[in-house]
């Protein structure tokens, strides 16, 4: 793990497993097939691991992705990708691939639920946007972790999912989790965990592991 090596001790848990619909990867790969869109987006890691067949390759699309980890994992499959320098959907819509009349229908390629911003503005924005959901979270009864840990060690919890936030709560003591300080990657994020009862919650903007690592040793050490 990236924070590890940059020498922050951490603990990983999921809360949530990953469960992938066939169903949509299929229709996705045929729409590519058959007529690629200007533009593809791809929003997650998850999402990005299963764009591997060569349909997806042979087109002029421009493709955009929302961080670097997908972007990179784009890359190993051969796509040339951009990168928004503000790694979310705010980001991803300031970029000039997005805006002119050259970007008319628009495939995004991400999980079940999540944010509607990203589609909602493009539609208002006269573009054609189709949406495939390559996979859903499901709660696991018992969450993975990566170590056993006691909560007098932890002094801060990172969380880039809301999804992820929610099932903490559902499992953990809630006293514990709203003492400790919290740093996110949206305001949204940050909104539900104010609602939750936490009082300590910072928002860095870039979602990487490079940005996510530097506001802590910034702020955390």
């Amino acid at each position: 793990m990236a924070f590890r090596r940059a020498g922050i001790r951490t603990t990983g848990v999921a809360p949530l497993t990953i469960a992938f619909n066939q169903r949509q990867i299929q229709q996705c790969e045929t729409r590519f097939g058959h007529s690629a869109p200007d533009v593809a987006i791809v929003t997650s890691t998850f999402a990005a691991a299963k764009i591997t067949s060569e349909a997806y390759f042979r087109s002029e699309t421009q493709w955009l992705a929302v961080g670097t980890s997908t972007a990179d994992i784009l890359r190993q499959a051969g796509v040339n990708v951009i990168v928004p320098e503000q790694q979310n959907s705010e980001g991803l819509l300031a970029l000039p691939q997005l805006d002119g009349a050259n970007c008319q229908q628009i495939v995004i390629i991400k999980g079940e639920g999540g944010r509607t911003t990203l589609p909602d503005t493009l539609r208002a924005s006269g573009h054609k946007v189709e949406e495939y959901l390559f996979y859903s979270r499901k709660p696991l009864v018992h969450p993975i972790q990566t170590e056993n840990w006691q909560w007098p060690v932890i002094t801060g919890i990172v969380a880039t999912s809301g999804e992820m936030a929610e099932q903490l709560f559902r499992i953990y003591d809630k006293q514990a989790l709203c003492e400790r300080p919290w740093l996110t990657v949206s305001n949204r994020i940050a909104e539900k965990l104010r609602a939750e009862g936490v009082g300590s919650i910072a928002v860095c903007d870039n979602a990487s592991d490079i940005a996510l690592i530097a506001w802590i040793k910034d702020n955390w050490e």
